[in-house]
């Protein structure tokens, strides 16, 4: 049980706090430089991704660690999230099996953000790409499927589900800004667009960790006393 809680409830809130210091520390020491203006100085929050601050050169480094890290202890909080999230279902149900799924499409997910972390896009483009790109699709995938669990077993409450089904749909739309929006390169608009449309779908995603953490502390007090 404190396994339990510790993995689903306490770890998750705590390495919000890491993971937003980490980036911090990676925006105060990156060296500069926008997909369409490698001279500006310092980091834009509307013409800079976050995968900007893994640029490997010799004036980055110290972001470049920051960054890696941060994506690591996100990869390893969210791996161990839904191997314990998945121990909550009743056993042979439907939910049980959804759940199941749902949660190794999320440790799937939970991999290749470690990989985006150790992928710099200055060197490995394409592997940077194709890690981001599955990245949000198996966190689509897991959050449609533990959100229809969670809707089947009642002992969960429809608040916490339908967080799940509102945090699938902005993944949703996220995707489809990646696969058919404008090219960063294209324009200034562009890259302001792409941007800021990432730094939304990461900022749900702090969110949606810490509101799914008071259904699981909700949860456990509950039905797992």
């Amino acid at each position: 049980m404190k396994s339990l809680r510790l993995a689903i409830v306490t770890i998750p809130r705590y390495n919000i706090g890491i993971f937003i210091l980490l980036f911090f520390s990676a925006i105060l020491f990156y060296g500069g430089g926008t997909l369409n203006n490698p001279d500006t100085e310092g980091y834009s929050f509307t013409r800079n991704f976050f995968s900007d601050l893994g640029i490997l050169s010799e004036q980055n480094i110290i972001s470049v660690i920051c960054f890696a890290t941060g994506l690591l202890v996100c990869g390893i909080t969210f791996g161990v999230y839904f191997y314990y999230f998945m121990k909550l279902f009743d056993k042979k149900t439907i939910s049980h099996r959804m759940g199941i799924i749902g949660s190794l499409f999320g440790i799937a997910g939970a991999f290749f953000f470690i990989i985006v972390g150790f992928t710099p896009h200055n060197y490995v483009l394409d592997s940077h790409v194709i890690a981001v790109n599955w990245a949000f699709r198996c966190f689509l995938i897991a959050s449609i499927l533990l959100s229809f669990a969670m809707f089947q077993d009642k002992r969960f409450e429809n608040k916490y589900a339908i967080g799940y089904l509102f945090f699938s749909i902005l993944i949703f739309l996220y995707i489809l800004v990646l696969e058919f929006g404008p090219p960063p390169k294209q324009s200034d608009f562009s890259l302001v667009f792409n941007v800021v449309s990432q730094k939304i779908i990461v900022l749900v995603f702090i969110l949606s960790v810490y509101y799914q953490s008071l259904g699981n502390s909700d949860f456990i007090s509950k039905h797992l006393k």
